[in-house]
């Protein structure tokens, strides 16, 4: 037993000793804080902007160069729960808890399309690279793809036996990416919305899905605090690890894929985002926040990482270039 206990103590000792040592990798920049708890961060293309999503039928955006708020969008009937921006940084897209999705002009401020045909809470929105489409996932175990310019529905995907609750599209635009409390991913054909293939990742719900730039890794953040990861290549599971307490509800890339960004925590405790290394898997550091950890974004050129908690906090971090 006084060996046991020993070998516990230099375990403890040596995580510790790692913790002090692990690289400083990101600087907090500022914080702002919001009416209710936070449920999504989207980027503008130029990094200049953050689109937050909050339990308040407004979606904000942020100026990140001033720290502060920019404008808000008012128009939904509930609270938003998905922000995404276009990829011309001139639309976001919001998906709410009153079933609807809709498109905002964001120089006028004036709603463009308001989408409906969702029986249940709009979970997830994404554009298309190429700006033509945008998804929507939702509590009613439906994708739907709609034609942004239009707003013409050009199809529903069924598949899924539970809830939707992220939607992502390759870079390269040729499939979309579902992640489902069903316990499974799906990749479906973005022209023709032809399943292509679903990946198991066990009954535990997925939270969140991203997909690296170059899609070759791929990754989830699921229930009970579990983080998966996979090979895109060869269908491989990379890493399957409890990486917090609580939930693992969001999970995101590095622009240049070398590190993967994972958000979580128990409901009204603070929280962590851990940083991983893309070629061994091993922790790299923790950023500690004030709530649970309920979405992460990284800008498109990598300098910034954005985190949205539980207790309404956004917090912007300043990230160094070898990330």
């Amino acid at each position: 037993m006084l060996h046991c206990r020993r070998a516990r103590s230099l375990a403890t000792a040596a995580l510790i000793a790692a913790c002090l040592t692990a690289p400083l990798l990101a600087a907090e920049n500022f914080s702002v804080q919001l009416p209710a708890w936070v449920s999504s961060l989207s980027f503008s293309p130029d990094g200049k902007q953050l689109a937050v999503g909050c339990a308040d039928p407004s979606a904000h955006i942020l100026e990140i160069e001033a720290g502060k708020e920019l404008l808000t969008l008012p128009g939904h009937k509930d609270y938003i729960a998905s922000v995404a921006f276009s990829p011309d940084g001139k639309k976001l897209a919001t998906g709410s808890y009153d079933r609807t999705a809709r498109t905002w002009d964001i120089e006028t401020k004036r709603t463009l399309l308001t989408l409906e045909g969702h029986r249940g809470v709009v979970m997830a929105v994404a554009f298309s690279p190429d700006g033509k489409w945008f998804a929507t996932g939702s509590l009613d175990a439906t994708v739907k793809v709609w034609n942004a310019a239009t707003g013409e529905l050009r199809a529903t995907l069924r598949g899924h036996k539970s809830w939707v609750n992220s939607v992502v599209f390759t870079t390269n635009g040729r499939s979309l990416i579902t992640g489902s409390s069903d316990g499974t991913i799906k990749f479906w054909r973005a022209d023709s919305g032809k399943l292509e293939s679903t990946v198991d990742a066990t009954d535990a719900e997925v939270r969140s899905v991203a997909i690296s730039r170059d899609g070759k890794t791929l990754a989830a953040g699921m229930r009970y605090g579990v983080l998966k990861v996979w090979s895109r290549d060869t269908g491989r599971e990379l890493l399957s690890t409890k990486a917090h307490d609580g939930e693992t509800w969001s999970v995101a890339f590095s622009p240049n894929g070398r590190t993967l960004i994972s958000g979580g925590g128990d409901w009204g405790m603070p929280g962590q985002v851990k940083l991983w290394d893309n070629d061994t898997w091993q922790w790299r550091t923790t950023l500690t926040t004030s709530g649970e950890v309920l979405t992460v974004a990284c800008s498109p050129d990598g300098h910034t990482l954005a985190t949205g908690c539980g207790d309404g906090t956004v917090k912007v971090w300043s990230v160094k270039n070898e990330w």
